[in-house]
């Protein structure tokens, strides 16, 4: 009785110190922090009673995966009796333990495809799980509150304008509308509502299991290095060339161009190569060789994507092991195109080494300097990026913005293009790379050539601009050769910078008038959701400041 108690207490202490080494450990890690604004698609299952997320979202995302690795299993079966029976009629003579059997070949399909799809379902279940997250509020860079200084659009180049012309243009804008033959949102057709019936013509979230192995691939592994390094690098390059000629006579540590905003942020991986991106200057308080000269934010709009960028952010806190960091990213592909299947069982790992490395050093230097030491800084909001970014409490706080893959996910491109002008402060840069592949609930379909004119429009100068003369493959490089069809972009890349607006209107009184006002106006003619949460208009019909409520 004795030993059995002694044993227990020696398990308690040993649980106890094994707990204490854990929590000293989880405050050397390196973190980010994640936030979560509830857009106006979050049902009423999204949050509980208290205003939590429920996660909903992630276990509707691994049902839906594994109801689709039962269908891909179910028509490979159903594949295997049609062939099976077709040969047994057609060719009643033939040798049936031949190897080159088309039915015993899918006999072998089926059985890898059940192997690979169950891996990736033990990957998917350890990336989408409920995780810490701020509800309701946004990161705070400490930036000055420039809410004040609205702009109007398009800026008058007109430096001698006088304030009558500034307002007979305005009244014109007003009362002339070539959208006027577009029905309100509530009134819109059922052909309209049919094609959108999810997302109401809005913007749609990544948010499934499959898109999270295609970013997982194409970000996180060793078989998307090559794509991210026409990508990411390209963009992280530009970023640091204009950093290293603001900041040559600077002896800040953070960067004119910081904190930089990468809207799509997806998986996270262009957010953490940017934050990761480190001066060799030596810090005088720390004596470390490294210092991080951008603050970074990331925004997607999917809480799935989000789940899982957490979980990889954070992959170090937890007892991972190869078997569970390695997926089949190829496995759940359509049976077309194909040359032959051993493509479809090639795996991955992630994070690749690059990272891991990244991490250790990183978790090394803490450990060995001063409490003064500077951390890679990354934060990720959840929402909606023009409902967060176009409000009057974001103007003029971040010195930079990174795109990819995203501008073409624009339900109205000019509500991107003016959120972006809103975020910026003057002389901040905005870089983009990817296509301009319009997505399915474009409004406006504009060519290069088109949207460089409105990039201009909006205040912006042409720093760079260019479409990409290597063809660029969008989840893994064999895409481009492997297959009878390819799957590859010849990206938009620019760089363009936010010039002072000399509009002598901005000097006026604009306390009724907002960026967000006027997309809700734009909105409410071309029949579109809301931008502005109802709430927020039922509490102030006359929507003056309402816009400051929506991070709150």
């Amino acid at each position: 009785m004795y030993l059995f108690a002694s044993l227990i207490i020696m398990i308690i202490v040993k649980a106890s110190k094994v707990e204490d080494i854990q929590q000293q450990s989880d405050e050397e890690q390196w973190k980010a922090s994640f936030y979560y604004i509830p857009t106006q698609n979050s049902n009423e299952e999204s949050l509980d009673k208290d205003g939590l997320p429920t996660f909903n979202e992630l276990k509707v995302a691994l049902n839906k995966y594994r109801d689709m690795t039962d269908d891909i299993l179910y028509q490979l079966s159903r594949a295997h009796e049609v062939a099976s029976r077709t040969e047994h009629i057609l060719y009643p003579n033939h040798d049936t333990n031949s190897q080159s059997q088309f039915p015993s070949k899918l006999e072998h399909k089926i059985k890898r495809s059940a192997e690979t799809l169950e891996q990736n379902m033990i990957v998917l279940e350890r990336l989408l799980k409920p995780f810490p997250i701020n509800i309701g509020i946004l990161p705070n860079h400490n930036s000055e509150d420039n809410s004040t200084n609205l702009f109007t659009f398009p800026p008058n180049n007109d430096v001698n304008s006088n304030n009558d012309q500034c307002k007979t243009s305005r009244e014109a804008s007003a009362t002339t509308s070539i959208a006027r033959y577009i029905a309100p949102y509530k009134e819109m057709n059922d052909v309209n509502q049919r094609i959108n019936d999810k997302y109401n013509g809005e913007e749609e979230p990544y948010d499934t299991a499959s898109h999270i192995l295609t970013h997982m691939t194409r970000e996180w592994t060793d078989s998307g290095a090559s794509i991210r390094i026409d990508t990411h690098d390209w963009i992280v390059d530009e970023l640091l060339s204009y950093h290293n000629e603001l900041d040559s006579s600077s002896d800040c540590q953070e960067s004119p161009l910081s904190p930089v905003l990468v809207p799509g942020a997806g998986l996270g991986r262009l957010a953490f190569d940017i934050a990761f991106t480190h001066s060799n200057r030596t810090d005088i308080n720390t004596k470390s060789q490294y210092f991080y000269p951008f603050i970074v934010e990331a925004i997607d709009n999917s809480l799935v994507m989000g789940g899982a960028a957490y979980q990889l952010f954070h992959y170090h806190h937890s007892e991972h092991d190869e078997e569970n960091l390695t997926m089949y990213p190829m496995a759940n592909d359509p049976y077309i195109n194909e040359v032959n299947s051993e493509r479809r069982w090639k795996s991955s790992v992630f994070p690749e080494d690059k990272v891991s490395d990244q991490f250790n050093n990183l978790l090394k230097d803490m450990k060995q300097s001063s409490d003064a030491f500077q951390q890679p800084n990354i934060s990720y909001v959840i929402g909606d990026f023009v409902r967060i970014y176009a409000s009057p409490t974001k103007q003029n706080v971040y010195g930079s913005v990174a795109t990819c893959f995203f501008i073409d996910t624009a339900t109205n491109i000019y509500e991107y293009i003016l959120t972006i002008r809103n975020l910026l402060r003057t002389g901040g840069l905005w870089i983009n790379l990817g296509p301009v592949q319009w997505h399915r609930n474009a409004q406006l379909q504009p060519t290069t050539a088109e949207l460089k004119d409105l990039i201009l429009l909006a205040g912006f100068e042409i720093m760079k601009w260019e479409i990409s003369d290597k063809l660029i493959a969008y989840r893994h490089p064999d895409d481009i050769i492997v297959g009878t069809r390819a799957e590859a972009y010849r990206p938009l890349k620019f760089v363009v910078q936010l010039q002072p607006d000399p509009d002598e209107c901005s000097t006026q009184d604009h306390s009724n008038t907002s960026l967000l006002s006027s997309l809700e106006k734009v909105r409410q003619v071309t029949g579109r959701k809301s931008v502005i949460p109802k709430e927020v208009i039922d509490a102030d019909t006359s929507n003056t400041n309402s816009d400051d409520d929506i991070d709150t």
